[in-house]
């Protein structure tokens, strides 16, 4: 016998006549599956940026080949033996080689040091940041440029690294790729400085950056008897928006909604400037009404989702504009130890920051790596 039905399907009262349930799922999956669906998820509550676009569309992951790469934390120490950072760049072209101008930003003080690295086709290279910047800690961005040392297009790069911190974490991370989008022979002009050119992450030249982070599990930070205690840490900042002068550095905080295992939901806040402070990595630094002791207890797990609250002012175009930005995209990595596990992974991005980021780099020649001496058409952009 059949019978008349209303159910709730994405929100909408959709009424039909079966006398099987089944039929009734059919139906919801064509409406969630529809365009008009997908179009109207595009945001998360409470959070920043565009949901839509992190999770299908243009924007950087661990998971591709790209013309850039992000190694979201290193580390190495000249009085250890074992604590460093090594690092790998990888060419997966098949007949072309390619230059990599390799920058390496301290945590601290948010200066750069760089370096070139000649890659022919098919070939990797790997080194130890302890040989080549001791003593520091931060990230490592890497970007293909062309013969006059123009970032240019090059989606072949892959990379990854593995870390021993000196907190006892030890784990492997991949680079985090961007991809350039607006063609496979361009190279970004030179400013009007005549010593700088400007990526532009806008999802039109190179991919979008993350503006809403999340830390998907974290154990108890607290001990109990019988029960280990956890020690997460958080490797996040905010790629430096130019690498020649350093300047206009974003200076704001993190906000954090931290969540037990019960849904319950707390809120926190921590400083960044540049890159989070080594006594800040731990989880537990987030302040929480009550203490994060408090919020997960011995034995429990919560997660995390957070995102910066500031503003910065950086290059929109090659003349030289301006745009302020309201807030600034996040990048970085997260390493768990509990009783005799021990390992790390990237953060998981929720939303992408569509207001677009500039990164400017200074354009030096580079050795000669290719014989070709190939140049490719400039091709600005803007935000």
């Amino acid at each position: 016998m059949q019978t008349s039905h209303n159910h709730i399907c994405a929100g909408r009262s959709v009424r039909h006549i079966t006398s099987v349930n089944h039929i009734f799922f059919a139906v919801c999956l064509a409406v969630l599956m529809s365009p008009a669906a997908f179009a109207q998820v595009t945001t998360i509550a409470g959070l920043p940026g565009d949901h839509k676009v992190a999770t299908t569309g243009n924007t950087v992951n661990d998971i591709k080949t790209g013309s850039v790469l992000f190694y979201n934390h290193y580390i190495s120490d000249s009085l250890s033996s074992t604590i460093d950072t090594r690092v790998s760049i990888t060419n997966t072209h098949p007949t072309s080689s390619v230059t990599v101008h390799v920058f390496m930003i301290d945590s601290i003080t948010c200066t750069t040091a760089d370096f070139f690295v000649c890659l022919t086709r098919n070939q990797t290279v790997t080194f130890l940041v302890s040989d080549l910047d001791p003593d520091t800690s931060g990230y490592l961005l890497a970007v293909a440029v062309d013969s006059l040392g123009r970032p240019t297009s090059f989606n072949y790069l892959a990379g990854e690294e593995y870390v021993v911190a000196p907190t006892g974490h030890r784990f492997g991370l991949s680079a985090v790729a961007a991809a350039r989008l607006d063609g496979s022979s361009f190279s970004s002009p030179i400013n009007s400085d005549g010593v700088t050119s400007t990526l532009f992450f806008n999802g039109s030249q190179y991919d979008y950056l993350p503006q809403s982070v999340m830390l998907d599990s974290f154990p108890s930070q607290t001990s109990a008897p019988g029960l280990s205690i956890g020690d997460t840490r958080l490797y996040l900042y905010s790629p430096l928006n130019n690498l020649v002068t350093a300047g206009s550095r974003f200076s704001g905080n993190v906000f954090f909604l931290i969540f037990d295992d019960e849904e319950n939901g707390f809120s926190g806040q921590l400083p960044l400037s540049c890159y989070l402070a080594s006594d800040k990595q731990r989880i537990s630094s987030v302040r929480t009404v009550p203490n994060l002791g408090s919020v997960v207890p011995a034995g429990r797990t919560g997660w995390a989702r957070f995102y910066s609250i500031g503003s910065l002012t950086i290059t929109s175009n090659v003349t030289g504009g301006q745009k302020t930005l309201d807030g600034v995209p996040l990048l970085g990595a997260t390493a768990t130890r509990v009783a005799a596990f021990n390992g790390g992974h990237n953060l998981r991005y929720l939303t992408t920051f569509v207001q677009g980021f500039s990164i400017t780099i200074p354009v030096i020649s580079p050795p000669e790596c290719d014989a070709t001496g190939y140049v490719p058409t400039g091709n600005g952009s803007s935000i």
